[in-house]
């Protein structure tokens, strides 16, 4: 008993006692000048009784639910129960005592009823107490954690955010800022993603003063991976196409390096061609690609009236599946006010209410229409497609388009 704590709990009890005689004797002076008979007593009991109480409440609570807390259920209300029955019955004991020494009543057995009163309202009111601590902690802890999850997946999406835009930044940057200028021939352009980012890649690279080589292609997936994937191929082409390689040669080629490096169930489908003003001819190889349209207004003799379209289907599988696949060349002839369209997916399977595709006809139907420069040929078969699907883009939409003068 001499250690400090002993003599911390001694000093506490002695001080609450002297406390809570103290103010009995106040309340019963007080009480017995202003309020008489049976009510006097019975209030001068009840702040007698409610004194040490109270004060053994205060100075126990933070222990005693330490201990409750180090526990589990049910020892848990175990132990906070019982420790809450002696603290009732020591209350009543220096209840029942004070009560008789101050002479408020005379008999033990007087106080029978008020002890077994103040036991069980005290303990059951403690319970009650705790159960409504303990519930309004735990909906604060999981209200806590509910507020950590939502500013976790606000992280998140604010990073994906981020990653998105990085991406449409990747893809921006590899389209052509300013298509070529090549004698004999008009070019023009369009990409329409159908999310933030996108999965096709269009190119056109001056080659000479009458050559150029145009690429098409349609990674599969979406987001930043598509994006980087993309940025592959672009880097591919931009090294390959001016060394003069044949198209089947650097499909090839590209093919070989994308399949060493792409994740299993990836791929591109591509189209690489380049394009001769001078000598009037195409050389291309498709790897797997839509194939482009070829629009011929004039007849082998250049006169006007055959309005044939030809397909350039010529070349491989896509790229990045079969690493060693090989690639055949195509060859087309080119005529006075020829429209040569590259295109991807998202055109021909743009869809309607009715499910129902774009298709290959609707988009031939556009090109054997009265001809225009480029420009106004982009834009007609973009508005279509954009009229057809009620502007629904579930892939994106891309065209290359390039008229013979």
């Amino acid at each position: 008993m001499n250690t400090p704590a002993a003599k911390k709990l001694l000093w506490v009890a002695a001080a609450t006692i002297a406390a809570t005689a103290s103010c009995a004797l106040l309340a019963q002076f007080v009480l017995r000048g202003t309020v008489g008979g049976e009510a006097g007593i019975v209030v001068a009991v009840a702040i007698i009784y409610m004194l040490p109480l109270a004060a053994l409440q205060a100075v126990t609570e933070k222990t005693l639910r330490r201990w409750s807390d180090a526990s589990r259920f049910p020892m848990d209300w175990i132990v906070y129960g019982g420790a809450k029955l002696t603290l009732a019955l020591a209350a009543a004991g220096i209840g029942s005592l004070l009560t008789l020494l101050l002479g408020i009543v005379h008999k033990w057995s007087d106080l029978y009823l008020a002890n077994r009163m103040v036991v069980a309202v005290s303990v059951v009111a403690a319970c009650l107490v705790r159960l409504y601590s303990r519930t309004r902690n735990r909906l604060e802890e999981r209200n806590r954690q509910l507020q950590a999850t939502v500013d976790a997946e606000a992280s998140t999406l604010r990073q994906h955010a981020q990653e998105a835009e990085h991406a449409r930044e990747i893809q921006q940057a590899l389209m052509p800022k300013e298509l070529p200028r090549i004698a004999g021939c008009q070019l023009a352009a369009e990409c329409v993603p159908s999310r933030i980012v996108g999965g096709d890649y269009y190119d056109a690279i001056r080659l000479g003063d009458s050559r150029v080589a145009i690429a098409i292609g349609d990674v599969s997936g979406k987001g930043m991976g598509a994006a980087l994937l993309m940025s592959n191929l672009q880097a591919i082409v931009r090294a390959f196409a001016p060394a003069g390689l044949a198209p089947n040669e650097l499909c090839a080629r590209a093919n070989h390096l994308i399949a060493a490096n792409v994740a299993p169930g990836k791929y591109i489908t591509f189209f690489y061609a380049v394009v001769d003003t001078a000598k009037m001819r195409i050389d291309y190889c498709n790897a797997g690609h839509n194939p482009p349209l070829l629009h011929h207004r004039e007849s082998a003799r250049g006169t006007l009236g055959e309005n044939t379209i030809e397909m350039l289907t010529e070349g491989g599988p896509v790229l990045g599946i079969l690493p060693a696949a090989e690639f055949a060349g195509g060859t087309a002839e080119l005529r006075p006010q020829d429209c040569l369209v590259l295109y991807t997916d998202g055109i021909t399977e743009a869809a309607n209410a009715q499910d129902e595709e774009f298709g290959e006809e609707r988009l031939k139907t556009l090109l054997r229409q009265d001809a225009g420069s480029p420009e106004q040929r982009r834009d007609e078969i973009v508005a279509a497609v954009s009229q057809f699907s009620n502007a629904i883009f579930h892939d994106d939409v891309t065209l290359l388009l390039m008229t013979l003068d």
